[in-house]
């Protein structure tokens, strides 16, 4: 049975949040997939089974990420804690 990983969206939130140099969309990628793998899906406390992109375009319209230029920088004042 082939069985897709799923972590979720806090782990990218703190991920962005605790970089020492800001991540863009593109290094993102590069290190979900470096890191976490490429069979990788996310999920939410809202929503299940998202890309590393519709799960970044999810936190861009719910304002617990922001863009500022290409740098990612997370509004830890956004995150839920449950």
């Amino acid at each position: 049975m082939n069985t897709t990983a799923s972590r979720h969206g806090h782990d990218v939130l703190n991920l962005i949040a605790d970089a020492s140099i800001p991540f863009t969309i593109k290094t993102l990628h590069a290190y979900v997939e470096q890191h976490w793998g490429t069979n990788l899906h996310f999920h939410t406390c809202k929503l299940n089974d998202l890309s590393l992109d519709a799960l970044i375009t999810f936190l861009l319209s719910r304002n617990k990420i922001t863009l500022d230029g290409e740098n990612l920088h997370t509004n830890r004042d956004k995150i839920c804690h449950h």
